[in-house]
């Protein structure tokens, strides 16, 4: 990825680091929802889950969810 003063990021590039901050500062299950918030009624949401969940199995989602519900945050 381009960092520089001067160049800028493409729009995966850009999309690509901003759901990385999302996650590293919300927790995958608070940054999902937090895109379900911002892009409601828009595009294939089946489509973004799966790119945004994308690597991981069916049973570190759920241990995710389950963590997130034992800390309140969803």
């Amino acid at each position: 990825m381009r960092n520089t003063l001067t160049g800028q990021k493409t729009a995966q590039e850009l999309i690509t680091v901003g759901w990385r901050a999302l996650i590293k500062e919300l927790g995958p299950v608070s940054a999902t929802r937090f895109w379900m918030y911002l892009t409601y009624g828009e595009g294939d949401s089946v489509v973004e889950y799966k790119k945004m969940w994308k690597g991981k199995g069916i049973e570190e989602i759920h241990r995710e969810i389950l963590r997130a519900k034992r800390h309140g945050e969803i």
